[in-house]
């Protein structure tokens, strides 16, 4: 059932002009980044190969938001104003619960096996209850999650996630193809599926990252780290305020890296692809620990130089970026 109601009833168009002389003599109030880069009230992309390890990133980065502690050992670190914990909500699609049990042992379990590693000051017993306090976790392998019906309307679906994420910080929905019944490929579709989201960013408040698929394409031919990575229409990339790429390692960054054939599968690219409000940030080097939990690593020997698609002699900073580099580089 289609509901073509907005979550708030909007002004008539060209109402409000912005008063430049106020804007001009008043100090700007600071930007209220959620995560670097992706500011509340705006809507944001991780994209990604199946298997790469979005759903155990995004928990990852649920869990640490919701504690107030070091996401991944030292993701963004310096980058966030604030360790405050703060509400939650991920809605993982695809994952059962008795997968997402596995999952979030296998995190709590390296967490505090590895506390020095990962920064974790605070007691099991009050992680736990900071957890339960600040993370609403939604499972859902049969329930329907559709925002947009198959023509482009939106459905009950929407009004109803808003509900469940009042008070949110940051809604993380894993993977967008599971909240909308549209061709991916078709623009307008994509481009009504952001304009949802964002009114659901603007209407909660919060931060909305949702996580999809990366082309075929782009996946082998080393492209994981551009912003045209992500499958589909190009409206979800060119709607999102930011995207986050995580990327499997090549057998060619590898073998520069010197890491061997069985290492490779271990480590991952995380690249900041599109930042509108931060400057370009270097890739960010991941390794798979025990259960699949993900830690900012810098124990590959040597840096891995990116095989991508050269960038012109104008852009020499960012060609300086792309080079492989940890949190702190």
């Amino acid at each position: 059932m289609s509901e073509t109601t907005t979550l708030s009833k909007p002004k008539p168009a060209f109402s409000d002009p912005l008063d430049v002389h106020a804007l001009l003599t008043t100090p700007p109030t600071p930007l209220d980044h959620v995560l670097p880069g992706l500011l509340a009230g705006t809507v944001g992309m991780l994209a990604g190969p199946g298997g790469a390890g979005k759903t155990m990133l995004e928990l990852q980065l649920a869990i640490a938001m919701a504690t107030g502690t070091p996401a991944c050992a030292g993701l963004f670190a310096g980058l966030l104003p604030t360790s405050k914990p703060a509400s939650v909500v991920l809605v993982a699609a695809e994952e059962s619960k008795a997968v997402l049990a596995h999952r979030l042992h296998a995190i709590a379990h390296t967490l505090f096996e590895r506390r020095e590693q990962f920064g974790i000051k605070l007691a099991f017993e009050e992680f736990l209850a900071r957890l339960q306090n600040n993370l609403r976790l939604f499972a859902g392998t049969t329930q329907s999650y559709a925002l947009l019906d198959a023509d482009q309307q939106r459905t009950r679906v929407l009004r109803d996630l808003a509900k469940a994420c009042e008070g949110a910080r940051l809604v993380l929905i894993d993977p967008l193809r599971q909240f909308h019944d549209c061709d991916e490929n078709d623009s307008a579709a994509m481009n009504k599926l952001v304009q949802a989201l964002r009114s659901l960013a603007e209407h909660v408040g919060a931060a909305v990252l949702f996580a999809h698929h990366a082309s075929k394409a782009a996946t082998f031919s080393g492209q994981g780290d551009a912003a045209g990575a992500a499958r589909g229409s190009s409206a979800l990339t060119d709607g999102a305020r930011w995207q986050l790429n995580l990327s499997r390692l090549s057998r060619d960054q590898a073998q520069h890296a010197g890491v061997s054939e069985e290492a490779r599968g271990q480590v991952l690219l995380l690249d900041v692809a599109k930042a509108n409000y931060l400057p370009p940030q270097p890739t960010i080097r991941l390794q798979r620990l025990a259960g699949g939990v993900l830690a900012v690593t810098e124990s590959v020997a040597g840096q891995v130089t990116q095989t991508r698609t050269k960038v012109p002699s104008t852009a020499a900073p960012r060609a300086r970026q792309l080079k492989l580099a940890g949190a702190h580089a």
